[in-house]
């Protein structure tokens, strides 16, 4: 994309730590890898860890670069599809309460991958949509005291 060209440096760096932290925290929280805080109830695939990363990707990219304004509706229903995607589908007390264990693991574990690849393709259309609009510079920025 041609106006990813344009990016500066700095805003390279701060895409690339908010998408680390999005991964790190997001990871964390479904529980893709072991720790003390929470505990997957269902097995981790390769696929989780794709969706998460491109997901982590997209996020550190939409928020990372500034433009007057975004698509931040379709930024959100990619992000939660998207979460929805790589996260455990037991371990979500909404979708649980929603629609029961039995529900989930019968109808919507087979799909989970097909809702997270949705949630990338939503938010890429809503960072290309950004995208499209021009690049803020810093003196464009303005700070009300």
């Amino acid at each position: 994309m041609k106006r990813l060209k344009e990016v500066r440096l700095k805003l390279w760096l701060i895409s690339l730590i908010i998408a680390t932290i999005v991964f790190v925290m997001m990871g964390t929280l479904t529980a893709l890898w072991h720790n003390p805080y929470f505990i997957r109830m269902t097995p981790v695939t390769g696929w989780d860890y794709l969706i998460l990363s491109l997901e982590s990707l997209l996020i550190g990219l939409f928020f990372g670069i500034p433009t007057p304004r975004c698509a931040s509706k379709k930024a959100g229903f990619g992000g939660v599809f998207g979460f929805l995607g790589f996260g455990c589908s037991i371990c979500n007390k909404l979708l649980l309460l929603l629609f029961g264990s039995s529900f989930l693991l019968t109808y919507f574990e087979p799909v989970r991958y097909y809702v997270g690849a949705a949630g990338i393709l939503i938010f890429s259309f809503a960072l290309y949509q950004k995208m499209a609009l021009p690049l803020l510079q810093p003196a464009d920025i303005k700070t009300e005291v």
